[in-house]
C-alpha cells in the first residue's frame, strides 16, 4: 500500500491546474503497518507564474524551484518507485484527483489505482465525528510528537501512516458506505416527534419542493433545518438526511398521501436510526436523488418588483 501526499500551487491565472510542487510517499504493508520505504521528489513549477498564499508558506518551497525535474519526469520516477502497488491512501481524498489533473494536463496516464482510501474520513469515523480532522490535529490527538515539519509532502505522508494505526476495521467498513449513511453513524437516541402533515400539493414534484415537506426540525432541540434532496425509497416514499449544528445528523422520511379529489398531502416523520432503516436508506440512495427547488418564478419576480425602485411618473 502507498500512502502519499502532494503539495501544489493553484496560481492566479486562467489555467485551471493545481500544479504539483512535491510528491511524498511511504510504503506500508497495511493500514497501521510498519513503514518499509519512503519516496520524495520536488517538481519545478513551470505552469503558473505566481504563487497563491498557501504555496508561499510551504517550508520546502525553494526546493521545488531548485529541482531539475518537471512533472512528467517526477511522475515517471514515482511510478517506478510504486512498482506493482496499486492501493493508494491519502489524507483528505483530494491528492489522487490532483495527481490525475496534472497527468491530464501533461497528456500522460496516471498510476494504476485499484483502490483509493481517504484516511482522514476513516479517522473521523474512528473517533466519532463527521468533521474532517486536520492532520496536525489528528497527530496531536494520537500523541505523536511533531518532530517533523508539516506541509512537507514526505513528512505529511509519514504522519498519515502513523495516525493510521488508530484506524480499525469498523471505520474502514463504514468508509465503504455512502457518505449519507456515514453521517448517520453517530445519530443520538431520541423520542420520535409526532408526524407532521402539509399540503395540499398539485403534483409529486410540488410536494418534494414544498416548504412544509422540506422543513425538518431536530427531534432533540427543535432547531429548523432544510432538506436539500430526497432519495426515492418506493413510490410515494422518500428519505433525506439533515443536520442540526448541535446534535448532528438525522433521517427524515416523507410519505405522500393521495386524496380523493386529486391533490397530495405530505406526511413527514423523523424516525430513530436503526440498521434496518439504514438499509432502506442505502437502497433509496442507489435509486438516485431528487434535488429540491425552493420558491417559484412568480414569487421571485414578485420579490424583485417589491424591492425595486418605483419608476418616476411620466410628465407631459
Amino acid at each position: 500500500m502507498i500512502i502519499f501526499d502532494l503539495e501544489w500551487n493553484r496560481g492566479y491565472d486562467k489555467t485551471p491546474l493545481e500544479e504539483i510542487l512535491q510528491i511524498g510517499a511511504v510504503r506500508v504493508d497495511a493500514i497501521g503497518g510498519k513503514i518499509v520505504d519512503t519516496f520524495c521528489i520536488f517538481v519545478h513549477p513551470c505552469v503558473h507564474r505566481r504563487l497563491n498564499r498557501t504555496a508561499k508558506t510551504l517550508p520546502e518551497l525553494q526546493s521545488a524551484f531548485d529541482s531539475p525535474h518537471d512533472f512528467p519526469t517526477a511522475l515517471e520516477t514515482f511510478r517506478n518507485w510504486c512498482g506493482g502497488d496499486t492501493v493508494f491512501a491519502d489524507w483528505g481524498g483530494d491528492d489522487f484527483e490532483v495527481l490525475r489533473q496534472n497527468c491530464a494536463f501533461w497528456l500522460i496516464s496516471p498510476p494504476e489505482a485499484t483502490q483509493l482510501i481517504d484516511l482522514q474520513a476513516a479517522f473521523s469515523l474512528r473517533v466519532g465525528t463527521n468533521q474532517g480532522v486536520a492532520l496536525y490535529r489528528a497527530a496531536e490527538y494520537c500523541g505523536i510528537p511533531d518532530v517533523f515539519t508539516f506541509h512537507n509532502a514526505l513528512n505529511d505522508a509519514v504522519y498519515t501512516a502513523l495516525v493510521s494505526e488508530w484506524i480499525n476495521a469498523d471505520a474502514l467498513a463504514l468508509l465503504a458506505l455512502p457518505k449519507e449513511i456515514r453521517r448517520l453513524n453517530n445519530c443520538p437516541t431520541f423520542t420520535p416527534p409526532p408526524a407532521k402533515e402539509s399540503g395540499p400539493y398539485g403534483s409529486v414534484q410540488a410536494a418534494l419542493n414544498g416548504r412544509g415537506c422540506r422543513r425538518a426540525a431536530c427531534p432533540i432541540c427543535g432547531e429548523s433545518a432544510w432538506v436539500r434532496r430526497w432519495y426515492t425509497a418506493a413510490p410515494d416514499d422518500y428519505f433525506a438526511d439533515f443536520r442540526c449544528k448541535d446534535h448532528g445528523n438525522f433521517l427524515c422520511r416523507l410519505h405522500l398521501l393521495h386524496t380523493e379529489d386529486g391533490p397530495l398531502t405530505g406526511q413527514q416523520t423523523i424516525p430513530p436510526v436503526t440498521p434496518a432503516l439504514l438499509q432502506e436508506f442505502e437502497k433509496a440512495i442507489r435509486n438516485g436523488a431528487v434535488t429540491c427547488k425552493s420558491g417559484s418564478k412568480h414569487s421571485r419576480h414578485w420579490k424583485k418588483r417589491r424591492h425595486s425602485t418605483p419608476k418616476k411618473a411620466e410628465t407631459r
